[in-house]
């Protein structure tokens, strides 16, 4: 009976003894002090590896795209992952072992002293600038205690967000200069539209007054050459008053305010032909209008687009044919347009101008809007060389685009786009 006792003392010693060793491994892998153990089953040992979500914590943070280090609470490197070696450009024993602040920028160690000072009791946050090189970065200071006696910092580079924000930031500088440079242009247009409007206008008035009074009374004492000169002079102040004109016009394209409202384009196109009755009659014109579009334009300034077009047929027609314009438009989607000027996802009211006048060769058809550019002579066509480039300028304000197309002594045709909103 007491060898029984004995046997049973024993085996109980035995079982304490394993248990107190069990919860020590246990501990142990609690702690990351193991990271493999043995297992005696049947006088064979087994080994087993943790592969646990430790070790896959570790190969995350080896593997993350961003910079990652601990240190001590005095500063001192303990670990840093690959990524923060590359973006130093320093190798591992260069950077094991130093100081956290050894690799602060001078102008970002007191700000980062403040961070730092503020993760030993929690957490902290900011941008600072690391090494000589000044490379912007985004870090975040988390205190491991109670569990570890360290600093985690996770570090962010900013470099290609600086680079962002700096192009962004030059952009909207050059954008404000230009901004400046249109007021400025614009003050300049309104300045010019008052001159134009009287002080030129005035004293070329009273030159052609003046030459006509002297034609008038003194007609029988000029001489043959005298009223070919006064003749000259008179044709010359009516083309420099209509070139006034003119400009006062393309000026006032860019400077009036844009009151946008809902208009069937037929019903500007019948006042233009009234306000051009005369010169529609003197002609012999035909001008036939279907399916005009309704939607938002400024009134005056298409009033003064038709306008245009249709002088600017009129003024290069056929000598032997009488003038026939058409004027026709759809509304279409921007993505059957096939144009990388306009937009896909929009429609737009395709307006179609053609005549049966002179043309022009298709070289031209995009010189024919600018400021001035004449394919004629006064001899031939009488003009300004604005009325084509006040057209293009008033679908500019509407968000549009013009083109043309042309053959010699068979037309013109221009096609104008414009968003139907």
């Amino acid at each position: 009976m007491e060898n029984t006792d004995v046997d049973l003392l024993s085996k109980i010693q035995q079982l304490e003894s394993r248990l107190e060793e069990s919860e020590q491994l246990i501990e142990a892998i609690k702690t990351g002090e193991v990271d493999a153990f043995a297992i005696n089953r049947e006088n064979k040992s087994e080994i087993y590896t943790l592969q646990s979500a430790d070790y896959a914590y570790r190969v995350l943070i080896e593997e993350f795209q961003e910079g990652a280090i601990n240190v001590t609470e005095e500063g001192l490197i303990l670990y840093t992952n690959p990524y923060l070696l590359q973006l130093v450009k320093l190798s591992y024993d260069k950077v094991i072992g130093l100081s956290v602040f050894d690799f602060i920028h001078r102008d970002s160690q007191e700000k980062f002293n403040i961070l730092f000072q503020q993760s030993l009791s929690g957490k902290s946050k900011g941008e600072i600038y690391l090494t000589e090189d000044k490379i912007p970065v985004y870090i975040s200071l988390t205190s491991l205690q109670p569990k570890l006696s360290t600093i985690g910092i996770i570090i962010s580079d900013l470099t290609e967000k600086k680079k962002n924000e700096n192009l962004i930031f030059e952009y909207q500088k050059d954008l404000e200069s230009k901004n400046k440079q249109l007021l400025h242009i614009n003050a300049e247009l309104a300045s010019f539209a008052y001159v134009a409007s009287h002080d030129l206008q005035e004293p070329l008035r009273k030159i052609q007054t003046f030459c006509s009074r002297i034609l008038e009374k003194e007609y029988d004492n000029i001489s043959e050459s005298g009223k070919s000169n006064f003749s000259r002079m008179q044709i010359a102040a009516k083309r420099m008053q209509a070139l006034i004109q003119d400009l006062l016009i393309y000026s006032r394209t860019n400077t009036s305010e844009r009151n946008f409202e809902r208009i069937n384009l037929n019903e500007i196109v019948e006042e233009v032909k009234e306000s051009l009755r005369e010169e529609l009659q003197q002609k012999k014109a035909t001008i036939v209008v279907s399916n005009m579009c309704e939607f938002n334009v400024i009134r005056f300034q298409f009033r003064q687009l038709f306008t245009n077009l249709i002088s600017n047929s009129l003024k290069f027609s056929s000598a032997g044919k009488l003038p026939h314009i058409e004027i026709k438009s759809e509304i279409v989607e921007g993505v059957k347009l096939k144009n990388d000027k306009l937009l896909a996802d929009l429609k737009y009211c395709h307006i179609t101008f053609s005549d049966n006048g002179i043309g022009f060769e298709q070289q031209y058809s995009e010189k024919i809007f600018d400021l001035f550019h004449r394919l004629h002579t006064n001899l031939e066509h009488q003009g300004t060389g604005i009325g084509l480039a006040i057209v293009k300028k008033i679908v500019d304000n509407h968000n549009g685009i013009i083109s043309a197309e042309a053959k010699e002594n068979i037309g013109a045709t221009f096609n104008i786009y414009i968003p139907a909103i």
